[in-house]
């Protein structure tokens, strides 16, 4: 049975083919499913694996409609994100990257900070060119900015020099105990023999560095 288990990052999920259900579980939470399933912590990563794949799903409203920071919609096929609650406007989701996250194809970098979006714990924002990661669930705000709020976001630390995270396609290329990879701006060291998991779909599978 397909399934997400704890996370220490919060983690987008979408369920179905096509996608009828999708949302994001918060640090330590979990999803049991019996349908197709995808899910990661990066945001572009995650809309890349839903794109063309969400025909069905609940559509982006109409112009003037209130739109709710953390909502996940239909799109041209795919899913969006709202980064900002606002009133919809007339300009297209992907002319406006600071109120939607809309995938972009070989983006694989945090997001821009922006104020007044709800990030929760394990996103990262890149502020003047360095990458924080999120320690508190919040709304950010102008005046809390990453360097000026310790206490809601730490430095991401360049860790050692690890190839990034490949999916195996079987056992002959599958991870072992002692790997190094990087994941999603961090790096990871398998702790088990024939892993094909990611550290987002198998956290107990490695060990962060």
């Amino acid at each position: 049975m397909p399934h997400i288990i704890a996370t220490e990052r919060a983690l987008y999920w979408a369920v179905g083919e096509p996608v009828v259900a999708a949302g994001l579980i918060e640090v330590s939470g979990a999803l049991l499913t019996g349908l197709s399933l995808r899910s990661s912590a990066n945001e572009n990563e995650f809309l890349g694996l839903v794109a063309g794949k969400a025909s069905d799903y609940a559509p982006l409203p109409a112009v003037g409609e209130w739109l709710e920071a953390g909502n996940i919609y239909g799109y041209k096929g795919g899913l969006i994100i709202v980064r900002q609650s606002h009133n919809r406007m007339h300009y297209a989701p992907e002319d406006t990257p600071a109120l939607f996250s809309v995938y972009r194809e070989n983006v694989t970098d945090a997001l821009e900070w922006v104020a007044n979006e709800r990030v929760e714990v394990g996103m990262r924002r890149v502020y003047d060119g360095v990458t924080y990661q999120v320690l508190q669930a919040h709304t950010t705000q102008s005046d809390w900015t990453p360097p000026a709020t310790p206490a809601l976001w730490a430095v991401v630390q360049e860790g050692p020099d690890c190839p990034d995270w490949v999916q195996p396609t079987g056992a002959h290329d599958a991870y072992n105990i002692g790997d190094c990879v990087t994941f999603e701006g961090q790096q990871y060291v398998s702790k088990i023999n024939a892993n094909v998991w990611s550290p987002a779909v198998y956290p107990a599978g490695w060990e962060l560095q």
